[in-house]
């Protein structure tokens, strides 16, 4: 609690010498009014609580005086400083201020007394105390009267005591703050959150600012200005960037557990680990266990930062569970593939097509990561036709190739004219008369037609070469000696003169210039292109050269290059990697596009629950950097006060009102809309749905909201399927069976049992309950009564049929067999329960009054 202790006043007793405290003890007291006095102060205050009064008693009630005080007579007791006090009685709630008594500030806790009231001009004089709050409640200790604080004004001797402390944001008056503000927190507005305490502000605004353009600051700025949480949005974030994505690998060791090699792997996560051959160490982040054949296989994940040597294939891995542990967890390391070498890039090979590895281990798997694109180089012509004529234009077939813009024509046709008695030697035109020709070649050729029947096939020397092997699975127990794996990478061949059905999975023989025999197995073969895949080669297939299958089929060899690798065995290697992230990525429907405004580097968003127009000056002034752009976006938030508010008795009504009164105020405030409405039943969205109106309570009170609106829209989205052949659903009535007319939800004849127990005290549609009310209410019942109304038998006489689709039914009064239909439809509302509550019996006379010849009061 705030308070004074350095006050003169408070220090006579201890500074007068005993005799002068013995002997003059009005000096004494002279001595401590002038210093309290002197040490006094002025406040002034606003929204002073009405006192109750003893109202004088008046026949037409219309005098509302009541009984104040007089001092001016010559026999009174009272003082003129108690003139025109009112009486009150000992249980009123509010009293006036009163001198000598202490107040307490409700926010600040500190305390004063009251040494002279003058409420008549707003104000109090008070010993000084400086740490009053402008704008809190001062409560009077005695009165209970209550006051809000304006100002406050020290005299001259308290002033110069706190001078020097006036520097001090913590013991400063309140009215000096503003100084304060204008030094430091000039571009901050004057009006702050009302839970914000200003001086601890002004100590810690140099934290603020250096929090200046950072998403921390941005948030205590606006906890500030509005006590509201902020979010600071980056568009950078989302703005699509060219190879943006993050791709990362990892550094794997495997091992194996085999005899007198013991211990949980497992619990190596964070822990060091050594290989006793190397002697390399390095830092386990994760650790996996699978079955790889018969053996239990354990990968490591190692931080690559900490690998230090090289660890080996088969040397004993050790580690330890703690610093403390006593005993070794041990494993061996098994070879896995490594560094993958391309020799031979070969062509026409796919993406993901598997490689195959031999030469030792188990379950490793490799595939074609990438292949290259390129131009034509080559035409292969399987037929020639006929009829065509040189200039004639070839049409590309670029269907699932990646490929076009590719052109070519007829340069030869028939064949050239040869010298008799020659096979090779052709005649041919001087380099001259060829000089501006538009064909190509130099060969005298024969004339000819349009043409047709050509089978013509191309070849690029870059198209399908491998770019990359991805090992996607590295298995386990490869060894590199005495021999390291081999690879196997499927291979292509253009084939032309085919002789029968090729088809996969044969055996397929050809011979090399060496006339050694090379024996394949066949793949897949594509018609279109005459394209043959195989796998498995003993040896290097050549061009030109035959190639039989085993069920007797044969073509010759137009293009053949067959990819070859190589890979050694380690005991780390890097995993295939992948991407953490989809930035980069097109097909991430969260990026855009930079547009040099929203979407750019130096932008950003403040979410707050206000708008932009309340805050966008200070913000810019205080925590905006130079250089970038910012923007607003209202962060809606609803709220809603369920404070309840304690019972309230009336001082002199005697009245008592209800908690739940204390909130009543709600329902009166606002208006919203909540009518339901479809696209297609003749209303329309109101433009501003989810703001209401205000009230309008008076006799003729309509709707504020215009008719054909609504404010909800609801949209259909259902699919109901009946079945023709099931009956499970079906209502038999009146002898007839109708697939409509089951009650899927909602009141069904079975809620109302009706058939089984009309009568009963417990059913709510029978005049027999126990709370059934047909007659009036009566007038003097006291208490809180339940009621119920029944229904009559002309209610049950309006009741029809719905639902079922068909005349002949709808429309129809219900059968009494009708209501012992469990799931049949019925339009038949609940009774409503009414309560009913009546207070006791109450006095009209809610002022208490006194007459001049029955009451008196003495002076206590």
């Amino acid at each position: 609690m705030a308070k004074f202790t350095d006050k003169i006043s408070n220090l006579i007793n201890t500074q007068i010498p005993e005799f002068v405290l013995q002997e003059h003890p009005k000096f004494v007291e002279f001595l401590k009014s002038y210093y309290t006095f002197m040490e006094s102060a002025e406040i002034s205050v606003t929204s002073v609580q009405s006192t109750d009064g003893l109202q004088l008693e008046s026949e037409i009630n219309t005098d509302t005086s009541t009984l104040i005080l007089d001092a001016s007579r010559l026999d009174t007791d009272r003082t003129q400083l108690d003139n025109g006090d009112k009486v009150i009685l000992e249980s009123s709630t509010y009293g006036k201020f009163t001198r000598g008594e202490t107040i307490t500030g409700q926010t600040s806790k500190a305390t004063s007394v009251i040494l002279k009231e003058e409420l008549s001009n707003g104000k109090l004089y008070i010993t000084a105390q400086n740490k009053f709050i402008e704008g809190e409640i001062l409560v009077g200790a005695n009165s209970n009267a209550q006051a809000v604080l304006g100002d406050y004004k020290a005299n001259p001797v308290n002033n110069i005591q706190e001078l020097l402390n006036f520097r001090d944001p913590d013991k400063v008056v309140s009215n000096f703050l503003t100084k304060f503000r204008n030094e430091f927190l000039n571009t901050i507005p004057e009006t702050l959150d009302s839970n914000l305490d200003k001086r601890n502000l002004i100590k810690n605004i140099k934290s603020v600012y250096r929090a200046k353009g950072t998403s921390a600051g941005h948030q205590i700025f606006f906890r500030m200005l509005f006590g509201l949480t902020s979010e600071t949005i980056y568009p950078r974030e989302n703005m699509l960037r060219v190879s943006d994505g993050k791709w990362t690998t990892n550094k794997v060791l495997r091992t194996i557990q085999g005899v007198n090699l013991t211990g949980d792997t497992s619990l190596l996560i964070g822990r060091t680990i050594t290989g006793q051959t190397s002697g390399a160490t390095a830092l386990v982040e994760a650790v996996s266990k699978f079955q790889i054949g018969a053996n239990e296989v354990t990968e490591f994940t190692l931080n690559e930062d900490t690998i230090v040597g090289t660890f080996v294939t088969g040397e004993e891995i050790r580690g330890t569970e703690s610093d403390t542990a006593a005993t070794f967890i041990k494993a061996t390391s098994t070879g896995i593939p490594g560094t993958i070498t391309i020799s031979n890039d070969g062509i026409y090979s796919n993406e993901n097509d598997n490689v195959t590895i031999t030469g030792g281990g188990t379950d490793s798997l490799i595939t074609v990561e990438a292949v290259g694109n390129g131009g034509i180089t080559d035409f292969i012509i399987d037929n020639g036709g006929t009829g065509y004529a040189i200039g004639d234009n070839l049409v590309f077939n670029n269907a699932n190739t990646s490929g076009g813009g590719a052109t070519a024509a007829v340069s030869l046709v028939n064949g050239g004219l040869q010298v008799e008695g020659s096979t090779e030697d052709h005649i041919t035109l001087e380099d001259a008369t060829i000089i501006g020709d538009p064909y190509t070649g130099n060969k005298v050729v024969q004339e000819s037609g349009t043409g047709n029947g050509a089978s013509v096939f191309v070849h690029g020397d870059e198209i399908g070469k491998v770019l990359g092997l991805k090992i996607v699975e590295p298995g386990a127990e490869y060894n590199q000696s005495p021999s390291p794996p081999t690879l196997s990478i499927p291979g292509y061949m253009i084939l032309k003169d085919i002789s029968g059905s090729f088809v996969a999975d044969l055996t397929a023989t050809s011979v090399d210039s060496s006339s050694s025999t090379i024996t394949a197995t066949t793949g897949t073969f594509d018609s279109t292109r005459q394209l043959l895949k195989f796998s498995s080669a003993t040896g290097t297939f050549q061009a030109g050269r035959v190639i039989t299958l085993s069920n007797g089929a044969s073509a010759t060899i137009a293009k053949v290059d067959q990819a070859t690798a190589t890979v050694n065995v380690v005991a780390i290697a890097d995993t295939a990697g992948t991407f953490v992230n989809q930035d980069g990525h097109i097909s991430d429907d969260a990026m855009r596009i930079q547009d040099s405004l929203y979407y750019q580097d130096f932008s950003y968003v403040i979410k707050v629950g206000r708008v932009i127009n309340d805050w966008r000056d200070s913000f810019k002034k205080t925590m905006h950097t130079a250089g970038f752009y910012f923007t607003g976006q209202v962060n809606i938030e609803s709220q809603i006060s369920a404070q309840i508010s304690q019972p309230v008795d009336g001082i002199i009504s005697g009245i008592s009102e209800s908690p739940i009164f204390g909130v009543i105020g709600q329902l009166f405030s606002t208006i919203f809309g909540r009518r339901l409405g479809t696209t297609d039943d003749g209303t329309t969205l109101r433009s501003n749905p989810e703001l209401g109106a205000d009230p309008d309570f008076n006799d003729s009170t309509m709707s504020p909201f215009s008719t054909g609106t609504r404010d909800i829209t609801l949209r259909r989205h259902m699919t109901i399927k009946l079945s023709q052949r099931s009956t499970l659903y079906n209502i038999t009535s009146r002898g007839d069976s109708y697939l409509r007319g089951f009650a899927y939800g909602g009141p069904t004849m079975k809620s109302l049992d009706m058939y089984t127990n009309p009568f009963s005290t417990s059913n709510m549609y029978s005049g027999t309950h126990t709370l059934a009310q047909t007659t009036a209410i009566a007038g003097s019942i006291n208490g809180t009564n339940k009621y119920i109304s029944p229904m009559k038998m002309v209610n049950w006489a309006d009741h029809r049929v719905t639902g079922f689709s068909d005349t002949d039914i709808d429309g129809e009064r219900f059968t009494i067999a009708e209501y012992n239909i469990s799931q049949m439809k019925q339009p038949i509302t609940i009774p409503t329960e009414i309560i009913v509550s009546a207070p006791a019996t109450e006095f009209s006379l809610t002022s208490i009054k006194f007459d001049t010849i029955s009451t008196t009061f003495d002076i206590t």
